[in-house]
C-alpha cells in the first residue's frame, strides 16, 4: 500500500520552496544557445540575453533561508528599540 503513493509532485514543490527556480539561469542558457547558432542575426539577442542574465542574477527569488535570515534581522531590530 505504501508503494502506491507517488511523492514526486510533493518533492518538486518542496524543492521549489527551498531553492526557487532561477529566471537568470534560463536566460543565460537561451543566450548561449542563440550565440552558438551559426545564424548571424541571433548573435545580438543572444548577447543581450546573456548580459541581462548576469544583471538579473542579483535579483534572485527569495529562498526559505534568506527569508528566515531577514526575519531574524527584523526581529533583532525590533527588540533593540526602546520605548
Amino acid at each position: 500500500m505504501v508503494n502506491a503513493v507517488d511523492v514526486s509532485p510533493l518533492k518538486r514543490y518542496s524543492d521549489d520552496l527551498t531553492k526557487p527556480p532561477s529566471l537568470s539561469r534560463g536566460m543565460r542558457k537561451a543566450g548561449i544557445a542563440l550565440i552558438a547558432t551559426p545564424d548571424p542575426f541571433t548573435g545580438v539577442p543572444g548577447v543581450a540575453l546573456l548580459a541581462s542574465s548576469f544583471i538579473m542574477k542579483r535579483k534572485e527569488p527569495a529562498s526559505l533561508g534568506s527569508l528566515a535570515q531577514e526575519t531574524r534581522k527584523v526581529l533583532r531590530e525590533i527588540q533593540s528599540l526602546t520605548l
